[in-house]
């Protein structure tokens, strides 16, 4: 349990030591900085530097009213309000200086990622970017972070094609058209993203959510399309499949082809051939 709070305060910029310090003044608030030297055992002068570190970052008060100070931790999650709020003012001075300097990234590129804040902030992005179609390929953790804005797109019109790997497969998204199959094999978590056919990511991260493995994110585009292409025709085929399985009949497995690729084909040449295909499967059918 220490361990793991001590590796979480660091993932908030807490240094090693400040992580320590901080931890103890949790279980004993109010203390002087000699006792917190004594329960992090670390020399004194440098545990009054590190406790003026933390208060002068926000993370610690200091009671000066009586013969000795004494320490005590701001809560948590007052300390992350005031980073935040902090990050974006800095985040938008910044932001509105490097675009009198700067050119966005070239459309062509393909960048990759590598936290894991980096990839849920990109699918997030990408989600909220999404006017007319929105893809994803997701399991079970990533989906928990994206799921509620998946869900908005949806409510603002936008077609939804979520492809979700879970034990349970009994996935539903109101107002999305969910494929549920069951998650693969590999050593993490999957999430792909991909809005109108055009920016995608596509990363795999540890299941505890605090390494990638590998992500990347483009808006080539001449990748993006075939992307779109084969995570929608990965989707359908694992509808298909499941359907066989089922033992469902060859009519009904056809209607469902018909209408997943009418909703979510892109109109290319393999949408005008499978329109062909089915209006000769079936006579007399209207096809678009």
């Amino acid at each position: 349990m220490k361990k793991d709070i001590l590796a979480h305060l660091q993932e908030l910029g807490f240094s090693a030591q400040e992580s320590e310090a901080y931890l103890a003044l949790v279980r004993e608030p109010g203390v002087t900085g000699y006792r917190v030297a004594q329960i992090t055992g670390k020399p004194v002068p440098n545990t009054y530097k590190t406790l003026d570190r933390l208060e002068s970052n926000g993370a610690v008060m200091v009671d000066d009213s009586g013969r000795s100070r004494l320490y005590s931790p701001v809560p948590i999650g007052q300390y992350v309000d005031l980073r935040v709020r902090g990050l974006r003012h800095s985040g938008e001075k910044l932001e509105n200086a490097l675009e009198e300097i700067g050119k966005p990234p070239p459309e062509e590129g393909v960048y990759r990622l590598s936290t894991v804040h980096q990839v849920y902030q990109k699918a997030q992005e990408i989600i909220d970017s999404s006017r007319k179609s929105l893809l994803v390929d997701v399991d079970p953790i990533p989906l928990r972070k994206i799921e509620d804005s998946v869900r908005k797109a949806a409510g603002r019109g936008v077609k939804v094609l979520a492809h979700v790997h879970s034990e349970s497969m009994d996935r539903s998204i109101p107002g999305c058209e969910v494929v549920n199959s069951c998650k693969l094999d590999w050593p993490g978590e999957w999430i792909t993203a991909q809005a109108d056919a055009g920016d995608y990511l596509i990363a795999i991260i540890s299941p505890d959510e605090r390494r990638v493995f590998q992500a990347v994110w483009s808006r080539n585009p001449f990748i993006a399309p075939c992307i779109y292409q084969g995570y929608m025709n990965r989707a359908i085929l694992y509808r298909v499949m499941l359907m066989f399985g089922a033992g469902r009949e060859y009519e009904d497995i056809r209607e469902e082809l018909y209408r997943l690729w009418r909703e979510f084909g892109a109109e290319d040449q393999g949408t005008v051939a499978l329109h062909r295909l089915l209006r000769d499967l079936h006579p007399g059918r209207e096809v678009p």
